[in-house]
């Protein structure tokens, strides 16, 4: 199971909050990303951040493993 990051972080004018560096890299965070920001129906005391993907290509890479060598050797043993 992996560690949870978390680090305190305060909305500034305009509500304006910068995401630590921490849970940035912790997340792959990279500039000009999109989320979307969602209020917990049940507590409003917790907010989600969703990344919004341009494209979805490549999101399941390595999944099922290396797809390339196992088309090598079903190839093979044709």
């Amino acid at each position: 199971m992996k560690a949870t990051v978390s680090a305190l972080a305060r909305i500034r004018a305009r509500r304006q909050m910068t995401i630590p560096e921490a849970v940035a890299d912790a997340a792959r965070i990279q500039e000009g990303e999109t989320f979307v920001v969602e209020l917990e129906p049940d507590d409003p005391d917790v907010l989600r951040l969703r990344r919004v993907r341009d494209s979805y290509a490549g999101a399941l890479r390595g999944l099922y493993g290396d797809t390339a060598a196992y088309l090598k050797e079903e190839r093979r043993d044709w």
